[in-house]
């Protein structure tokens, strides 16, 4: 299996970090090898410690390494983060003269004129995402290759990160001795793992809840509309239930996967949790009511925050898609009921698509980002192009995807 054949992830999360290894065979994505470590260095997707944040990435590559007997020296890797920012642009360009029909070279300007948008100086964009193209007044055009006009039009989403934030990312994974192949907004990612095309084009709102950050992605007519960052995740539910137990973060946290719930009516009023609380020498029954008590606030407040961003996008009607939830977080117990009493739109938790292999080391919600990065890569290696949606076409399309690569090139 040459090097080309072969894709390689890194999803830097505020919990854990994981490093995935797959092979495109003729059924697609074939995972090989996965490796976990718990994240160091990393609070709410941003780089703290770049020292520790190394050792774990190289923690995990080793793993995936040993599993697969494969060698990992670049990846494509996520970025999250508190410093991420979207806004909405349109490019303009006259059709060349001559052919008076849209090709390769008419799209490539049409989005670097889309690009020209004015960005501060300390922040750098990430990807530029067609959203719909518009020839001769013509709206709503998904695929403008091929088609006749003069005037060429497109709206793109672009998203921009922080100079700093984007270079200490890159710092730690060359500190663990590897390359950046590309980089990738984590929720783009999550996205390309759990939904479908028919969402897509209905109108959807991926969040994927990590420990420390919730990641929207709002997608409407098929293509992206909005993107967000929320500074809340799972790590303040265990927190939450550290100072309301009077238990360390590990205690509350592993009573928060076996028994954490964020409905208390829906729990049996006898039902108890055995744990032991700090300053006390025995363990002591806990109503379990009493767990959902201190959660159910926080999943409240989640909950608000995604609304907030969906306000923002558009009315709810513009989404009958609903809400997919995904990332670890979106595992606790209630919070899909929670989301759609709050949103008043349809929840349900999805876990990654699109690979076969090792399903059970890479299977579940919390592996939606890494699932998500390997697709992405794969893209890349088949050097295929990318539709509004981010997703591959098999055409003779122009790829549109990110453009941070080139970026990248310039600064190492």
């Amino acid at each position: 299996m040459t090097r080309s054949r072969r894709v390689f992830a890194l999803d830097l999360g505020t919990t854990k970090v994981c490093c995935a290894i797959a092979e495109l065979d003729s059924t697609g994505l074939r995972v090989i090898g996965v490796g976990e470590a718990v994240s160091r260095g990393i609070r709410k997707g941003a780089i703290i410690e770049i020292d520790r944040a190394a050792e774990a990435v190289a923690e995990a590559v080793d793993l995936a390494e040993q599993m697969s007997g494969v060698p990992v020296d670049s990846a494509v890797v996520g970025l999250a983060g508190t410093s991420i920012t979207s806004q909405n642009s349109r490019g303009v360009v006259a059709v060349s003269a001559g052919h008076r029909e849209v090709r390769d070279a008419d799209v490539t300007r049409a989005v670097e004129a889309a690009r020209a948008v004015s960005v501060p100086s300390d922040r750098k964009i990430l990807h530029v995402l067609p959203q719909q193209f518009t020839i001769d007044g013509q709206e709503g055009v998904r695929d403008a290759l091929g088609m006749a006009g003069t005037r060429l039009e497109v709206d793109a989403h672009i998203i921009t990160g922080t100079n700093t934030a984007i270079q200490n990312v890159i710092k730690v994974v060359h500190k663990a001795g590897l390359d950046v192949d590309d980089l990738v907004l984590q929720v783009l990612a999550s996205a390309e793992a759990v939904i479908g095309e028919d969402e897509l084009d209905r109108g959807v709102i991926v969040a994927d809840i990590g420990g420390g950050t919730t990641d929207l992605a709002v997608f409407a007519k098929g293509s992206i509309i909005h993107t967000a960052v929320i500074p809340v995740g799972g790590n303040h539910v265990s927190g939450d239930l550290a100072v309301g137990l009077r238990c360390d973060l590990e205690t509350a946290e592993a009573t928060k996967r076996a028994y954490g719930h964020c409905l208390q009516l829906t729990l049996p009023a006898d039902a108890e949790v055995k744990l032991t609380p700090m300053g006390y020498d025995e363990p002591v029954n806990v109503p379990q009511r009493f767990l959902a008590e201190i959660i159910g606030p926080r999943a409240r407040e989640m909950a608000q925050l995604i609304a907030e961003q969906v306000e923002q996008a558009g009315p709810p009607s513009s989404f009958p898609g609903g809400i997919v939830l995904t990332g670890g977080g979106a595992l606790l117990r209630g919070f899909v009921e929670v989301v759609q009493q709050v949103t008043d739109l349809p929840a349900r938790v999805a876990a990654p698509m699109g690979v076969h292999g090792m399903n059970d080391e890479i299977s579940g919600p919390h592996h939606a980002t890494v699932v998500g990065l390997l697709r992405w890569g794969a893209r890349g290696r088949l050097g295929r192009s990318v539709d509004l949606t981010g997703r591959v076409q098999n055409g003779n399309g122009h790829h549109v995807g990110s453009g941070f690569g080139r970026w990248l090139r310039e600064l190492f």
